[in-house]
Protein backbone atom coordinates (compact mmCIF):
# COMPACT_ATOMS: atom_id res chain seq x y z
CA UNK A 1 0.00 0.00 0.00
CA UNK A 2 1.74 3.63 -1.16
CA UNK A 3 2.30 5.69 2.15
CA UNK A 4 1.12 9.54 1.48
CA UNK A 5 2.45 11.71 4.12
CA UNK A 6 3.28 15.52 4.14
CA UNK A 7 5.95 14.41 6.74
CA UNK A 8 7.33 11.44 8.18
CA UNK A 9 5.39 9.96 10.32
CA UNK A 10 7.95 10.11 13.74
CA UNK A 11 7.81 13.71 12.58
CA UNK A 12 4.24 14.52 12.10
CA UNK A 13 3.47 13.15 15.67
CA UNK A 14 6.54 15.47 16.91
CA UNK A 15 5.01 18.17 15.27
CA UNK A 16 1.33 17.56 16.54
CA UNK A 17 2.71 16.61 20.14
CA UNK A 18 4.65 20.23 20.36
CA UNK A 19 2.23 22.01 18.76
CA UNK A 20 -0.68 21.88 21.22
CA UNK A 21 -2.89 19.60 19.29
CA UNK A 22 -3.42 16.95 21.87
CA UNK A 23 -2.68 18.08 25.43
CA UNK A 24 -3.45 15.27 27.44
CA UNK A 25 -2.74 13.93 30.79
CA UNK A 26 0.95 12.60 31.32
CA UNK A 27 1.35 11.38 35.28
CA UNK A 28 4.95 10.56 36.43
CA UNK A 29 4.95 8.35 39.71
CA UNK A 30 6.71 5.33 40.45
CA UNK A 31 5.37 3.59 37.56
CA UNK A 32 7.58 5.74 35.21
CA UNK A 33 11.29 5.38 36.48
CA UNK A 34 12.20 2.31 34.85
CA UNK A 35 14.24 3.40 31.58
CA UNK A 36 14.99 0.17 30.10
CA UNK A 37 11.52 0.33 28.88
CA UNK A 38 11.55 3.79 27.37
CA UNK A 39 12.85 2.92 23.43
CA UNK A 40 15.95 4.67 22.75
CA UNK A 41 14.07 6.66 20.04
CA UNK A 42 11.71 8.51 22.14
CA UNK A 43 15.01 9.23 24.41
CA UNK A 44 16.18 10.59 21.73
CA UNK A 45 13.71 13.14 20.56
CA UNK A 46 13.56 14.13 23.68
CA UNK A 47 16.94 15.54 23.34
CA UNK A 48 15.88 18.06 21.11
CA UNK A 49 13.40 19.90 23.85
CA UNK A 50 13.89 22.70 25.81
CA UNK A 51 12.64 22.87 29.40
CA UNK A 52 12.95 25.75 32.07
CA UNK A 53 13.36 24.05 35.20
CA UNK A 54 13.08 26.57 38.92
CA UNK A 55 13.19 24.74 41.93
CA UNK A 56 14.23 24.42 45.59
CA UNK A 57 16.74 22.34 47.59
CA UNK A 58 14.40 19.21 47.05
CA UNK A 59 14.08 20.03 43.82
CA UNK A 60 18.22 20.15 43.04
CA UNK A 61 16.83 16.07 43.60
CA UNK A 62 16.28 15.58 40.04
CA UNK A 63 19.08 17.29 38.54
CA UNK A 64 21.66 15.27 40.58
CA UNK A 65 20.19 12.16 39.85
CA UNK A 66 20.12 13.25 35.61
CA UNK A 67 23.57 13.78 36.12
CA UNK A 68 24.11 10.11 36.53
CA UNK A 69 22.59 8.46 33.58
CA UNK A 70 24.72 9.23 30.55
CA UNK A 71 22.10 10.86 28.97
CA UNK A 72 23.19 13.71 27.15
CA UNK A 73 21.45 17.01 27.86
CA UNK A 74 22.89 20.69 28.85
CA UNK A 75 22.30 23.59 31.27
CA UNK A 76 22.54 27.36 31.61
CA UNK A 77 23.29 28.53 35.25
CA UNK A 78 24.76 31.07 36.73
CA UNK A 79 24.19 33.73 39.72
CA UNK A 80 25.42 36.54 37.03
CA UNK A 81 22.65 36.37 34.47
CA UNK A 82 20.05 39.17 35.04
CA UNK A 83 17.88 37.93 32.56
CA UNK A 84 16.54 34.72 30.51
CA UNK A 85 18.78 33.80 27.16
CA UNK A 86 17.38 35.30 24.25
CA UNK A 87 18.62 32.52 21.99
CA UNK A 88 19.89 28.59 22.14
CA UNK A 89 23.77 29.45 20.57
CA UNK A 90 25.22 27.82 23.03
CA UNK A 91 23.61 25.11 23.09
CA UNK A 92 24.12 21.66 21.25
CA UNK A 93 20.64 20.56 19.48
CA UNK A 94 21.23 17.36 20.14
CA UNK A 95 20.76 18.33 24.04
CA UNK A 96 18.15 18.38 26.08
CA UNK A 97 18.48 22.13 26.72
CA UNK A 98 17.69 22.64 30.86
CA UNK A 99 17.18 26.16 32.13
CA UNK A 100 17.94 26.15 35.33
CA UNK A 101 16.62 28.91 37.64
CA UNK A 102 14.33 31.84 37.22
CA UNK A 103 16.20 34.67 36.68
CA UNK A 104 18.18 36.55 38.39
CA UNK A 105 18.64 33.64 40.37
CA UNK A 106 19.50 29.91 40.13
CA UNK A 107 20.24 28.91 43.48
CA UNK A 108 16.86 28.63 45.27
CA UNK A 109 13.54 29.06 43.78
CA UNK A 110 10.51 29.75 46.36
CA UNK A 111 6.87 30.67 45.21
CA UNK A 112 7.15 33.91 45.81
CA UNK A 113 9.85 34.14 43.19
CA UNK A 114 7.88 31.89 40.61
CA UNK A 115 4.24 32.16 40.96
CA UNK A 116 3.22 33.01 44.01
CA UNK A 117 3.49 37.02 43.53
CA UNK A 118 2.99 39.16 40.90
CA UNK A 119 7.14 39.76 40.87
CA UNK A 120 7.43 36.30 40.91
CA UNK A 121 4.95 35.30 38.25
CA UNK A 122 6.80 38.35 35.81
CA UNK A 123 10.61 36.51 35.78
CA UNK A 124 8.01 33.45 34.70
CA UNK A 125 6.56 35.47 32.04
CA UNK A 126 9.45 36.56 31.07
CA UNK A 127 11.24 33.00 30.56
CA UNK A 128 8.26 31.92 29.05
CA UNK A 129 7.74 35.34 26.85
CA UNK A 130 11.04 34.11 24.97
CA UNK A 131 9.33 31.26 23.25
CA UNK A 132 12.71 29.30 23.79
CA UNK A 133 10.99 26.97 25.81
CA UNK A 134 9.11 23.66 25.50
CA UNK A 135 7.81 23.33 29.31
CA UNK A 136 8.36 24.70 32.39
CA UNK A 137 8.47 23.31 35.76
CA UNK A 138 8.91 24.54 39.63
CA UNK A 139 9.38 22.65 42.48
CA UNK A 140 8.18 22.66 45.90
CA UNK A 141 10.44 22.25 49.16
CA UNK A 142 7.94 21.50 52.00
CA UNK A 143 5.75 23.80 51.69
CA UNK A 144 3.11 21.50 50.89
CA UNK A 145 3.42 20.37 54.45
CA UNK A 146 1.37 23.16 55.64
CA UNK A 147 -0.37 24.97 52.70
CA UNK A 148 -3.83 25.52 53.03
CA UNK A 149 -6.46 24.94 50.09
CA UNK A 150 -6.14 28.49 49.35
CA UNK A 151 -2.88 28.69 48.58
CA UNK A 152 -2.37 25.59 46.83
CA UNK A 153 -5.30 26.52 44.35
CA UNK A 154 -3.47 29.90 43.91
CA UNK A 155 -0.70 27.60 42.62
CA UNK A 156 -2.72 25.34 40.37
CA UNK A 157 -4.82 28.22 38.72
CA UNK A 158 -1.54 29.73 37.65
CA UNK A 159 0.29 27.05 36.79
CA UNK A 160 -3.43 26.30 34.34
CA UNK A 161 -3.67 30.24 33.51
CA UNK A 162 -0.16 29.77 31.72
CA UNK A 163 -1.04 27.14 30.04
CA UNK A 164 -3.74 29.01 28.63
CA UNK A 165 -1.48 31.77 28.00
CA UNK A 166 1.68 30.20 26.38
CA UNK A 167 -0.44 27.21 23.92
CA UNK A 168 3.28 26.35 22.99
CA UNK A 169 4.29 25.58 26.21
CA UNK A 170 3.18 22.91 29.27
CA UNK A 171 3.41 23.77 32.70
CA UNK A 172 4.58 20.81 34.81
CA UNK A 173 2.60 20.36 37.96
CA UNK A 174 4.68 18.61 41.17
CA UNK A 175 3.41 17.32 44.40
CA UNK A 176 5.48 18.29 47.59
CA UNK A 177 8.04 15.69 49.24
CA UNK A 178 6.88 13.00 52.01
CA UNK A 179 6.89 14.19 55.37
CA UNK A 180 5.29 11.80 57.91
CA UNK A 181 4.73 14.42 60.27
CA UNK A 182 2.23 16.29 58.39
CA UNK A 183 -1.66 16.27 58.83
CA UNK A 184 -1.75 18.87 55.65
CA UNK A 185 0.90 17.06 52.97
CA UNK A 186 -1.58 14.02 51.71
CA UNK A 187 -5.02 15.89 51.22
CA UNK A 188 -2.43 18.90 49.46
CA UNK A 189 -0.63 16.41 47.20
CA UNK A 190 -4.21 15.22 46.24
CA UNK A 191 -5.22 17.81 45.35
CA UNK A 192 -2.61 18.37 43.18
CA UNK A 193 -3.13 15.10 41.80
CA UNK A 194 -6.50 15.30 40.71
CA UNK A 195 -5.94 18.58 39.18
CA UNK A 196 -3.98 16.93 37.09
CA UNK A 197 -6.55 14.54 36.45
CA UNK A 198 -9.67 16.92 35.40
CA UNK A 199 -7.28 19.69 33.62
CA UNK A 200 -5.24 17.41 31.66
CA UNK A 201 -1.98 18.70 32.92
CA UNK A 202 1.62 16.99 33.28
CA UNK A 203 2.23 15.73 36.89
CA UNK A 204 5.67 14.74 38.18
CA UNK A 205 4.35 12.86 41.43
CA UNK A 206 7.46 13.48 43.58
CA UNK A 207 6.19 12.16 46.53
CA UNK A 208 4.54 8.75 44.94
CA UNK A 209 8.03 8.26 43.77
CA UNK A 210 9.98 8.60 46.92
CA UNK A 211 6.81 5.81 48.38
CA UNK A 212 7.69 2.99 46.70
CA UNK A 213 10.64 0.77 45.73
CA UNK A 214 11.42 -0.02 42.35
CA UNK A 215 9.43 -3.48 42.64
CA UNK A 216 6.75 -1.12 43.57
CA UNK A 217 6.72 -2.17 47.53
CA UNK A 218 5.04 1.01 49.15
CA UNK A 219 6.95 2.23 52.13
CA UNK A 220 3.77 4.44 53.58
CA UNK A 221 6.41 6.19 56.63
CA UNK A 222 8.95 6.80 55.06
CA UNK A 223 10.73 10.13 55.08
CA UNK A 224 12.13 12.46 52.72
CA UNK A 225 15.56 10.60 53.54
CA UNK A 226 14.55 7.41 51.86
CA UNK A 227 14.59 5.38 54.64
CA UNK A 228 14.04 2.26 52.03
CA UNK A 229 16.64 3.01 49.58
CA UNK A 230 19.50 1.71 51.67
CA UNK A 231 18.22 -1.56 52.35
CA UNK A 232 17.18 -1.85 48.63
CA UNK A 233 21.30 -0.53 47.31
CA UNK A 234 22.42 -3.38 49.67
CA UNK A 235 20.26 -5.69 48.53
CA UNK A 236 20.53 -4.80 44.10
CA UNK A 237 24.25 -3.46 44.32
CA UNK A 238 24.28 -2.89 40.48
CA UNK A 239 20.89 -0.83 40.35
CA UNK A 240 23.15 1.55 42.85
CA UNK A 241 27.08 0.99 41.28
CA UNK A 242 26.58 4.42 39.91
CA UNK A 243 25.17 7.34 42.70
CA UNK A 244 25.35 10.97 42.76
CA UNK A 245 27.92 11.76 44.72
CA UNK A 246 24.95 14.20 46.77
CA UNK A 247 21.72 14.18 47.03
CA UNK A 248 19.62 17.27 49.11
CA UNK A 249 17.93 15.25 51.99
CA UNK A 250 18.03 12.41 50.98
CA UNK A 251 19.81 8.91 49.91
CA UNK A 252 21.32 8.97 46.67
CA UNK A 253 19.38 6.53 45.26
CA UNK A 254 16.21 8.58 45.70
CA UNK A 255 17.83 11.09 43.55
CA UNK A 256 18.72 8.69 40.50
CA UNK A 257 14.95 7.41 40.77
CA UNK A 258 14.00 10.85 40.22
CA UNK A 259 16.74 11.12 37.11
CA UNK A 260 14.89 8.20 35.91
CA UNK A 261 11.68 9.28 36.27
CA UNK A 262 12.61 12.70 34.47
CA UNK A 263 13.99 11.28 31.69
CA UNK A 264 10.88 9.20 30.86
CA UNK A 265 8.37 12.15 31.31
CA UNK A 266 10.93 13.74 28.73
CA UNK A 267 9.89 11.48 26.60
CA UNK A 268 6.45 10.93 27.14
CA UNK A 269 6.56 15.08 26.51
CA UNK A 270 8.52 14.19 23.34
CA UNK A 271 5.21 11.87 21.68
CA UNK A 272 5.91 8.37 23.58
CA UNK A 273 2.86 6.85 24.41
CA UNK A 274 4.47 5.32 27.63
CA UNK A 275 3.88 1.80 26.32
CA UNK A 276 7.15 -0.37 26.41
CA UNK A 277 8.85 -0.92 23.07
CA UNK A 278 6.36 1.44 21.42
CA UNK A 279 8.50 3.78 18.42
CA UNK A 280 5.59 5.84 17.73
CA UNK A 281 3.30 7.45 19.70
CA UNK A 282 -0.21 5.59 18.55
CA UNK A 283 1.53 1.87 18.74
CA UNK A 284 2.46 2.28 15.24
CA UNK A 285 5.47 -0.24 14.67
CA UNK A 286 8.09 -0.20 11.94
CA UNK A 287 7.42 -2.74 9.23
CA UNK A 288 3.48 -1.07 9.73
CA UNK A 289 1.62 0.63 6.48
CA UNK A 290 -0.47 3.56 7.18
CA UNK A 291 -1.98 6.21 5.11
CA UNK A 292 -1.49 9.72 6.69
CA UNK A 293 -2.08 13.26 5.07
CA UNK A 294 -2.08 16.33 7.63
CA UNK A 295 -1.47 20.05 7.59
CA UNK A 296 0.36 21.12 10.09
CA UNK A 297 0.22 25.40 11.07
Amino acid sequence: MKVNRLFPLPLLLALLALSGAARAQIIIDHTSTDLSQVPDYWLEQARQLTIHYAHTSHGGQIMSGIAVLGIDYSVCSGLDYESPPTNLNDWDPGMLAIFDGNPPRDDYIEPDEYWSTSAGQGRTEDVADTGLWDFSMWSWCGQLSWYGATAVQSYLDAMAGWEASYPGMRFILMTGHVDPGSDDLIPNNNMVRQYALDHDMVLFDFADIESYDPDGNFHPDTSDGCDWCAAWCTAHPEDCAVLPSSCNHSHPFNCKQKGRAFWWMMARLAGWDGAAGNIFADGFESGDTSVWSATVN
